[in-house]
């Protein structure tokens, strides 16, 4: 009887062991499956670099960029802010209109990396550039100072003195304004300086520029020579004159290059000037020439 009982106990205590061993290991089987999905859930795509793409690379528009970029799984504790998510999205970047405003036949849309790209490093925003190549030597921008526009302007051969200018040189711009409304013969036409001490910085062709100069040229009254950066073209005849302005001298420039009804011309300066002479004149119509007016240039000029 007693061999009994305690054949029934041993019976009852192997049925709870194995029920422990069952519910514990259900536990860690469980909780090994949550940490995997956990760890699954903590992950997002990524495009990295297959290989090491250089500063200034160019990508066009319809290039496949699949052999240099692809999407890996990356745990989200390690993706950098601003990280693309699809090889797609850096084709987008190429969709952009080409050649800027003239979108001429065959321009084509581009980025530039704007850095080196290293393999299997995350592709963020900011790694690319829809303003073309990085400048890496001197070019004709490096002519302007500070605070200063080129605008080149085109002249016929009379209008630009024939020849005379150079750069470096200092002009005036006068308009002649032909108003169109004006029924008036006399009165159709005027002509005044528009603008005076124009810095002249080359002459038919973009400003040169040298290595050695990084100042640029000086600027216009302050009596010094202009810097071995600018365009010395002695003697070219006619043409366009590329002019060193501020910025509003420029719009007044485009305005009168964009409206028919002007007609421009320069007049060279002195080089004996050691700076901006102040000097009043009049505007001319066809009546000046009938009209007894006073002659602001009255005296002895010393010639």
């Amino acid at each position: 009887m007693q061999q009994r009982q305690n054949g029934k106990q041993l019976i009852m205590i192997g049925g709870i062991l194995i029920v422990l061993v069952l519910g514990v290991g259900f536990f860690f089987s469980h909780q090994g499956g949550g940490s995997k999905q956990a760890s699954a859930a903590n992950t997002q795509p990524v495009v990295v670099a297959q290989q090491t793409i250089p500063q200034g690379t160019v990508f066009k528009q319809g290039q496949s960029l699949t052999d240099l970029f692809t999407v890996k799984q990356e745990s989200s504790d390690l993706v950098p802010f601003g990280s693309y998510t699809s090889v797609s999205q850096l084709a987008a970047l190429t969709n952009t209109a080409g050649c800027g405003p003239v979108k001429a036949a065959g321009c084509q849309g581009e980025v530039t990396t704007t850095q080196t790209i290293f393999q299997n490093s995350p592709v963020v925003t900011g790694m690319f550039s829809t303003l073309g190549q990085y400048r890496t030597g001197v070019d004709p921008a490096f002519a302007i100072p500070y605070g200063y526009v080129g605008i080149a302007v085109n002249f016929t051969e009379a209008n630009s003195v024939i020849g005379s200018i150079s750069a470096g040189d200092d002009v005036d711009l006068m308009a002649s304004y032909a108003d169109p409304m004006q029924k008036d013969p006399l009165r159709k036409s005027a002509t005044q300086y528009a603008l005076n001490d124009l810095r002249v910085i080359s002459v038919n062709g973009p400003p040169a520029t040298s290595s050695s100069s990084s100042s640029g040229p000086s600027i216009p009254g302050s009596g010094s020579s202009t810097s071995a950066g600018v365009n010395a073209q002695a003697g070219a005849s006619g043409g366009t004159l590329v002019l060193l302005v501020r910025y509003q001298q420029a719009l007044i420039i485009q305005h009168l290059k964009d409206d028919p009804n002007w007609i421009m011309s320069v007049a060279l300066r002195s080089a004996k000037e050691t700076d901006i002479q102040h000097f009043k004149t009049l505007t001319v119509i066809g009546r000046w020439f009938f009209n007894k007016q006073q002659n602001p240039f009255q005296g002895n000029p010393g010639y």
